[in-house]
C-alpha cells in the first residue's frame, strides 16, 4: 500500500483542514505519519468526534500494516527516477526548439522566429520547474535515508 491509498480515507474523513497536518508529515517516515494521525486522533476525541476516530484509528491500523521505512525510499527513488526522465524529455524539448529557432532565424522568417523564441522560453520555464521539482525529489530521498 502506497502514501496514497493510506493518507486518502483520512482527506476523505477530516476534510481540508485536518488534512494539512497530515499531509505535512507525508513525505516524512512512517513514525512522523503515525505521530500525525495521532495527533488527529486525540482532537477527534478531545472533541466527542467518534466517526472521526473510527476513521483514523483505520487509518492509523493500515498505516501500521503497510508503512515501512523501505518502502518509502523506494517510492522516493521511483519520484527520483520518474523526474530525472521528465527532465531529460524536457531539456531534447529545449534543443529541439532552439534548432527549429535557428532554422527559422536562417530563413529570416521574423513570424516563425517569435514563434519559436516564445515556445523556447516556455520549454526552458518547464525544465526549471522540472529541476525543482527533482531537487526536492532529491532532498526527500536523502532524508528519507538518513
Amino acid at each position: 500500500m502506497n502514501i496514497k491509498t493510506t493518507v486518502l480515507p483520512l482527506v476523505i474523513l477530516m476534510g481540508a483542514a485536518g488534512f494539512t497536518t497530515v499531509a505535512s508529515a507525508a513525505g516524512n517516515d512512517c513514525n512522523a505519519k503515525r505521530a500525525a494521525i495521532e495527533t488527529q486522533i486525540q482532537q477527534a476525541q478531545k472533541y466527542g468526534n467518534t466517526y472521526k476516530i473510527d476513521g483514523l484509528k483505520k487509518a492509523l491500523s493500515e498505516l501500521n500494516a503497510h508503512c515501512t521505512d523501505a518502502g518509502l525510499i523506494k517510492d522516493a527513488q521511483k519520484k527520483v527516477e520518474k523526474l530525472e526522465k521528465k527532465l531529460r524529455e524536457k531539456q531534447e524539448d529545449v534543443r529541439e526548439v532552439q534548432s527549429d529557432l535557428r532554422e527559422a532565424q536562417a530563413k529570416g522568417d521574423a513570424k516563425k522566429i517569435a514563434k519559436y523564441q516564445k515556445k523556447l522560453v516556455e520549454k526552458q520555464a518547464d525544465v526549471k520547474e522540472v529541476t525543482a521539482d527533482l531537487r526536492q525529489a532529491q532532498a526527500e530521498l536523502s532524508a528519507l535515508r538518513g
